[in-house]
């Protein structure tokens, strides 16, 4: 069997404040972690904060502790992120699609862009969804198929590292997550092989 790929992937994940009413949820958090699955132990994680333009809600502040304070001390530009995020994705040379827990953060982080008119031109047309493989996975074991990211995991008997809710700490567990389900696919399949070749 040939070798895992020595490849960069990156995972992302946003933190969104959420509001009452029918705008849509402004982006308060990008985080960012980049590894190869050769390394799985040595991943790199970025996290800028931005502006939403709104106070951040309560629940908000309680869920992922970004309150209004810290926004002001701390929040960078749109055009900051998409800068330092596409040349740190270039000098990686990572893998274009990214690895999500859930579908809709990388849509929605490029909406964001392209509603000021900012030049984004990466991430690929699919994404690695990691929420999809361990639904899968507790389907085919007759297990329930839903939890959270930290539950998720901690099903597998795989450590959460960090306070969830935050956008680096849950992109870089996403990502150890996903090297997780590559790494145990690959044992199922040498295992296959093995059968095989005792027959």
């Amino acid at each position: 069997m040939n070798p895992i790929r020595d490849i960069n992937y990156f995972s992302l994940d946003l933190e969104l404040n959420t509001l009452d009413d029918e705008e849509p949820n402004k982006i308060i958090q990008v985080g960012v972690s980049i590894g190869s699955p050769v390394r799985p132990d040595n991943i790199k994680t970025y996290s800028w904060y931005l502006d939403p333009e709104d106070p951040i809600t309560p629940f908000i502040t309680q869920l992922t502790g970004i309150d209004d304070e810290l926004i002001k001390l701390k929040a960078v530009s749109h055009e900051t992120v998409a800068e330092e995020l596409g040349n740190i994705l270039k000098e990686n040379e990572c893998f274009v699609n990214p690895v999500l827990w859930g579908q809709q953060d990388a849509d929605e982080l490029k909406a964001e862009f392209r509603a000021r008119n900012i030049c984004f031109p990466f991430f690929g047309r699919r994404i690695f969804d990691v929420k999809t493989l361990y639904v899968f996975n507790q389907i085919a074991t007759g297990r329930t198929p839903s939890g959270s990211l930290k539950k998720s995991m901690n099903s597998m008997g795989i450590n959460f590292v960090g306070l969830p809710h935050r956008a680096d700490v849950d992109a870089e567990n996403t990502l150890r997550f996903f090297f997780y389900l590559i790494d145990r696919q690959r044992k199922f399949e040498e295992y296959k092989e093995l059968m095989r070749g005792m027959k």
